[in-house]
């Protein structure tokens, strides 16, 4: 649940930006926040939000596929705290 529930957040914040986003959910894959400029046509981004590895592991938001860390999710539970996390996602999407 902690994983819909930053997903969520984080689509709230790209919604303030303007942006779109949607949870794709899979049976045995992660679920995944889909998002786009709903302003262009092609150009979206995937972001699953994962615990990091090792002894003290904390939430990320990451790119998929590729797993590369685009921001912190741990204190993330409303929009507002996703902002910074939305301005990196609105930079990969409006290059």
């Amino acid at each position: 649940m902690t994983r819909r529930i930053k997903l969520l957040a984080l689509a709230g914040a790209l919604d303030d930006l303007g942006l779109r986003a949607r949870i794709v959910e899979y049976t045995l894959r992660p679920s995944l926040l889909r998002c786009w400029d709903p302003g262009q046509m092609g150009r979206t981004v995937s972001v699953m939000c994962e615990p990091s590895a090792g002894p003290d592991p904390r939430w990320q938001f990451r790119h998929h596929p590729g797993e590369e860390v685009l921001a912190d999710a741990e204190p993330v539970k409303e929009p507002a705290d996703a902002m910074d996390a939305a301005r990196v996602l609105a930079l990969l999407i409006r290059p």
